[in-house]
This record gives structure tokens, sequence and C-alpha cells, in this order.
């Protein structure tokens, strides 16, 4: 066995290296050398990377156990929107951490690149259309050439991407990566794997529906800085029984980081653990709460919560009142580190609660500028907290 075969299993792309075996009955033709062994080969068709694309498309759709089409280790760019099928599987040439942003990598990151000129919502670059199962994408550095394109768009109202599994992939410049705000992305026993970066982003990346999900990359690095009116990096809108974890979200400026809503028969368990939600530092910070609960049922545990609150009079669409907001549905918060940003004073509560009920534990105020505890506020709903805090 190859090495580079034995690390894909390691990783379980569900992937393998060609092995030049010829269908039965088929000539030596580039198509069919192209369809033949483990994977289709994306650059053993002729034409442009979208008509490559095409075909190796349908040849994967016709295959029966589905192939997976591999990239190569060299630049790409598709303008088409394509149409998800249950066992698709888009793999780069091999699996490894990948960040545009990074120089001095003496050629070696990153190895596979994908600019997309599609637009958002339908005319996204995948879109499901019907219930699909088991559709792969890993390895891939993406490029938005226009600031407008969405990654993959798959509506509630067509059903759901079902056991999707999402792997070690870079998004630069994308308006949306996984559904749209309006429109979130319905995701049943989906899987994120592996590292990723999100990097000069144009809109909220994840807008995400579903339950019995694993949304736990081994690290994901996503920033947003800019006067953008209080958008979220992350909004989970009716999401339950689902993990996340190890994401490191930076929300700069007019940046929020986390939006959690939906109704009570979520049935809870959408939680949070290992991760850091931040403005950038604490001369840097986001201006308002960095998460927001209007609804369902949220934990969130073993978080760094860092550099927020610094000018939420900037902010119209909502008055923020402190680092983690509390107008609906149950929040558990436990074990948690806060830094106050320079510009934010000891008095303003990292837990407010005006709605539904939250409760605090092990909340501990760090970085050498607090001289009590951290503050927690309520103006309706139910607050119960423990000795860390300083209840109002």
């Amino acid at each position: 066995m190859s090495t580079r075969r034995a690390v894909l299993r390691r990783m379980g792309v569900g992937a393998l290296v060609t092995t030049g075996v010829t269908l039965a009955g088929a000539s030596p033709s580039g198509a069919a050398v192209a369809s033949a062994g483990d994977e289709i080969l994306l650059d053993s068709y002729a034409g442009t990377d979208d008509q490559k694309l095409t075909a190796t498309l349908a040849a994967a759709k016709a295959s029966t156990p589905r192939r997976p089409i591999r990239l190569a280790a060299r630049s790409h760019t598709f303008s088409l929107t394509r149409t998800t099928f249950s066992g698709l599987r888009i793999l780069g040439p091999n699996i490894g951490w990948q960040n545009p942003e990074i120089g001095g990598s003496n050629g070696a990151l990153p190895q596979c690149t994908v600019t997309l000129n599609c637009g958002s919502g339908a005319s996204a670059w995948l879109v499901g259309t019907a219930t699909t199962y088991d559709v792969t994408v890993a390895g891939i550095c993406f490029l938005s050439s226009n600031g407008v394109t969405q990654f993959y768009h798959h509506p509630f109202s067509a059903g759901t991407s079902y056991a999707t599994r999402l792997d070690t992939l870079t998004f630069f410049g994308f308006k949306h990566v996984l559904g749209t705000p309006a429109d979130p992305f319905s995701a049943t026993l989906n899987t994120w794997a592996g590292d990723w970066t999100l990097v000069g982003v144009q809109d909220t990346q994840f807008s995400l529906r579903g339950s019995d999900n694993w949304f736990v990359p081994s690290s994901m690095n996503y920033g947003w800085a800019g006067a953008n009116g209080g958008k979220y990096l992350m909004r989970f809108s009716n999401v339950a029984k689902s993990s996340v974890k190890h994401l490191y979200l930076t929300a700069r400026g007019g940046s929020r980081g986390v939006l959690v809503e939906g109704t009570a028969s979520q049935q809870g368990g959408l939680a949070f653990s290992d991760c850091v939600i931040e403005g950038q530092n604490a001369g840097d910070p986001a201006m308002g709460a960095l998460i927001v609960v209007k609804g369902g049922g949220v934990s969130f545990t073993n978080t760094r919560l860092n550099f927020g609150m610094a000018r939420p009079s900037d902010f119209t669409d909502q008055q923020d009142t402190a680092l983690v907001m509390v107008t609906g549905g149950v929040c558990l918060l436990t074990h948690t580190w806060v830094n106050r940003a320079t510009a934010t004073a000891e008095s303003v509560p990292v837990v407010a609660v005006s709605g539904g009920q939250a409760h605090v534990s092990t909340l501990m105020g760090m970085g050498g500028n607090w001289t009590g505890k951290p503050k927690t506020t309520r103006t309706g709903g139910v607050l119960v907290a423990d000795s860390t805090v300083t209840a109002a």
C-alpha cells in the first residue's frame, strides 16, 4: 500500500488512489482511463475545468458504488452551479491544513485551490434539490472571485443533506459557505473534520438547521472585521442534538459571534465546548455581544469569551447588553474564562437575561483587570448563577 493511500484511509475521506485497472469492455481512451480504478481523475478529461467537472460528475453519478472525483495539485476554476447527488465525493490530492494567507511556505500550501465564480442561494456552487446521502468534500482551498459566492446550499424545502462529511477545507472571500441567514443549510448526521480556515469573509459563513450533527473539526480559524451591522459569524436556527467543538471565532468591530434560535420543540442538545469566541484583542474588540440566545436549548462549556461590548451604541437592530444575551430558550454556561476589552467597563455584564433561562457556573474573569467578580443581570426570565459571579 502506498503512503498516500494509507494516509487517505486514516483520514477517512473514503478515497483511494487510482489503480489503473481498465473497466471490462472499455477501450483505452481518455474517458475510459478517467473512469478506471477506484477514482475519477478530473485531469483525465479534456476541455475547460467546468467541462472536465461535468464529465466527471456524470461518470461518478453513473458508477456503482459511487467512485470519488479527484482534483489535481494545481489551481482550478469553476463557474457553474452543480446539483448534488447521493455518494458525491470531490477530493483534493491529499489532506493537509491550507491557508492562502500564509507566506514563506516554500510552495507547500495550498496544494489544491479552486476559484468559484458563482452566486448564492440557488446559484451557489453546490445545491441540494432533494434529500441526499453521503456527500463528501475534502482537502481543498476554495477562493471566491467575486465576493458573492456560496459554497453549498441545501434548503429545508429540498429535504436534508444527510451524512455529509466536510474535511479540511479553506474558504477565502466567500459570501456564505453553508446556507444563508434567510434559508439555513438543512443538515442531518453531518460531520466536520480536519483543519478549517475562513478569512476575507463577506457575510455570515454558516447558517444551519437540523439535528444529530457533529460540527467538530480538529480546528477552525474564522474571523470577520468591519462595520457590518452586527451580523453573526455563525447562526444556529433550530439545531438540536448536535455537538460543536474547536471553533476559534474572531468577531471584530461590528461583528457578533454566535446566534442560537429555535423553538422549545428542538429537544435541546446543541452543545458547544472547547471554543474561543472573542474580539481580536483588548484594543481591537467586538463592539457588541458575542453570543445571543433567542430560543431553543444550548450549552457552552469550557469557553474562552473575550473582548466584547466595547461600543454597543453602534448597533440599531437591537440593544446589546452583555457578552452573552439570553432573550429566550435555555442557555447553560459553565467553565468560562472571560477577558475584558480595554474600552469595556467591569460593570458591563458578562451574561444578561431578559427572557428564557440562563444557568451560569464557574465563570472566571481573567487578564488582570478585574477588581471583583464578573457580573450577571436579569430583567426577565430566569437566572440561576453560582458564587463565581455577582448577580443583579
